[in-house]
């Protein structure tokens, strides 16, 4: 059982060391390791907090390169550097390129910018024009989930108890109860750093507005 699922359990109530409902196996533990998962997941998405380095050997007259993350699924590209100019590359897209030139991808010499395309290919302007260079490309990587207790989890110590907040906070929901729920929900956001901006100021009232315009008075 990793430590962060003994942890969700105590928060809930169940011994680690003897659960009632929650057996160590990847039966009894679904629900909560499919929360963490969750959870280590979406932190990642919101603090580009996992990265990870890849290079790419270039070839002459190949603009575009095929790359698969070998732990998990591309989040974004963060910075390209061409190893051997010591130059970093501009991110561009395809319309920029077509207004900027419409016979682009014919063109070869010195890498200047690249272009992601999905989660698996990435181009660059102009194409390499010779074999000799390599680029490094750092990329925020989410996470492969993990499916046994003994997987490494790969998320930062700082964040650990936002994960946790994250599984209690969905146990309690799966159980019907809101206002747990919302508690270990704010837990969360707060663990994160994030709840001044996801939650309302002190004293605010919320209520309904509508700009139509009001029924008429029925006049004598």
């Amino acid at each position: 059982m990793h430590i962060l699922e003994r942890k969700v359990l105590e928060l809930i109530g169940e011994n680690p060391d003897s659960p009632d409902v929650f057996t160590d196996d990847s039966e009894g533990m679904a629900q909560i390791r499919d929360s963490l998962n969750d959870a280590i997941q979406e932190i990642t998405l919101v603090t580009g907090g996992h990265k990870r380095k890849y290079y790419i050997p270039l070839r002459q007259d190949v603009g575009f390169y095929r790359f698969r993350l070998s732990n998990g699924e591309l989040g974004w590209i963060t910075d390209v550097w061409s190893v051997n100019r010591q130059y970093r590359l501009e991110q561009t897209d395809l319309l920029r390129l077509t207004v900027h030139d419409p016979r682009w991808m014919i063109h070869s010499g010195e890498p200047e910018a690249y272009l992601p395309i999905g989660k698996e290919v990435i181009g660059f302007y102009p194409k390499p024009s010779g074999d000799t260079n390599v680029v490094e490309i750092t990329v925020v990587e989410i996470p492969a989930e993990y499916e046994d207790g003994a997987d490494r989890v790969k998320l930062k110590d700082s964040f650990q108890f936002a994960a946790v907040h994250y599984a209690v906070g969905e146990y309690w929901a799966s159980r019907g109860d809101a206002k747990e729920a919302t508690t270990y929900g704010i837990m969360y956001l707060d663990a994160l750093g994030l709840k001044h901006q996801f939650l309302p100021a002190s004293g605010y009232t919320s209520g309904q507005n509508t700009l139509k315009e009001p029924w008429p008075t029925v006049t004598a």
